[in-house]
């Protein structure tokens, strides 16, 4: 799964509400419980000034704040209970899940004053009960019901989402031999109607691949047969400028198809990598084997003299042998091929490449068709072969030179 997957960004999205509605909630719940204890202190509060008055019905005024008497004995809430708050004319308890208040003795006012006012009612030993009922269920309810809720909702899209990303793995791992996606369509969504027209589109892929390559094939395979005999039939005429006409059509003819046939096999995917590493000496060597040609053709610059390059042999050294053909045909002095520590450089005189034969990622240029070249299709091939191996091919015109370059360092910057 990619850094920005669709899936990644939701789950990070539905983590962050969740942890967002847990903080408010928490907030919100040291809020209400703050609120419930202001609440009971301010009854309290009045309570206790109700204690003071010598006048009205004491019991009826402490119902009407949602407080009573209470039967315990003080001695018995203070060793058991656990004491909630104090101020300086009382104490809250609570006990038994049950909250409770302890008026305490005031400070006693000067003694001229004191002769004067008459004792307090209810005052000795007196507990107060809270009658309130206070309670949280009502802000966990609804609390849970929310988290369960985007808990349920990010599964259900989770759910939903799953399918893409399967679809998206089956498409990245869908080879020449699958003719359809293996991907179960149910439901009637757009991610099913997609995995449907994929599984139709790449059904037909597969068959004008198999068309083609069946086609390519046999006209290589048809047209193999009458260039051979007429190679032979043109080796058997006598030595004229005929012959010799004729000859170089059918080795021509016998060239193309070998470039037809080298395309078909690399676009179709039927060369496996096989990576090891090689020193690049035994890989010129063959790339010459293939050419034909010795090592004295070419004038060895070698800076980096043990250079091992990770790479297919096979393939490789097509690639490296169609550079230095390249250099052969288009120089009449010796190709320069210089070894450094992260690329090869192999440089020729000769005219700069035209704009067209710049880009390597497209073959049958024409201005390469002659008697004895190609159609383009050897920088190609070497291209699309070099990017196989997260290498790069550069070309640069310098002083009548031109430079071919692989440049092996380039694992970050090809795709």
């Amino acid at each position: 799964m990619s850094n920005y997957s669709i899936i990644k960004i939701i789950t990070f999205f539905f983590f962050f509400i969740f942890i967002l509605i847990n903080t408010l909630f928490f907030i919100a719940r040291e809020h209400f419980i703050k609120e419930q204890e202001a609440d009971r202190m301010h009854r309290f509060g009045l309570a206790g000034r109700l204690i003071h008055r010598s006048s009205g019905n004491f019991d009826e005024e402490l119902k009407h704040l949602l407080i009573t008497p209470s039967n315990l004995s003080l001695s018995l809430i203070k060793k058991e209970g656990k004491k909630l708050s104090e101020f300086p004319f009382g104490k809250i308890i609570e006990y038994k899940q049950r909250v409770y208040f302890i008026k305490t003795t005031p400070p006693l006012p000067p003694l001229e004053i004191a002769n004067l006012l008459p004792p307090p009612p209810h005052f000795d030993n007196l507990v107060l009960e809270d009658l309130k009922k206070e309670s949280l269920w009502l802000l966990w309810v609804t609390f849970v019901s929310i988290d369960l809720f985007i808990l349920l909702f990010f599964g259900y899209i989770i759910k939903k989402l799953l399918p893409l990303h399967n679809l998206k793995n089956a498409i990245v791992n869908f080879s020449d031999q699958d003719s359809f996606l293996n991907l179960p369509i149910s439901g009637r969504d757009e991610i099913s109607q997609i995995t449907k027209e994929f599984n139709i589109v790449l059904q037909k892929i597969a068959s004008m691949r198999q068309a083609r390559s069946l086609f390519l094939r046999n006209i290589l395979h048809e047209l193999k047969t009458p260039i051979m005999k007429g190679l032979l039939t043109a080796e058997c005429l006598d030595s004229s400028e005929h012959q010799e006409r004729l000859k170089q059509i059918f080795e021509r003819m016998n060239y193309l198809l070998g470039e037809f046939s080298k395309m078909e096999c690399f676009n179709s995917g039927e060369w496996q990598l096989n990576f090891q590493e090689y020193r690049f000496v035994d890989l010129l060597d063959h790339a010459c084997d293939l050419l034909l040609c010795d090592k004295n053709s070419l004038v060895i610059i070698a800076q980096e003299k043990s250079l091992l390059i990770d790479a297919d042999f096979e393939l490789f050294t097509v690639a490296l042998k169609n550079i230095i053909d390249n250099a052969f045909k288009y120089s009449n002095e010796k190709p320069i091929l210089s070894v450094l520590a992260n690329r090869i450089k192999i440089c020729s005189k000769g005219d700069m490449l035209c704009e067209e034969n710049k880009i390597f990622t497209k073959p049958f240029n024409r201005s390469y068709e002659n008697s004895n070249g190609g159609l383009g299709l050897g920088l190609y091939i070497t291209d699309a072969i070099l990017k196989k191996h997260n290498y790069k091919l550069d070309y640069s015109y310098a002083l009548g030179v031109n430079c071919f370059e692989i440049i092996l360092n380039t694992q970050g910057d090809v795709n």
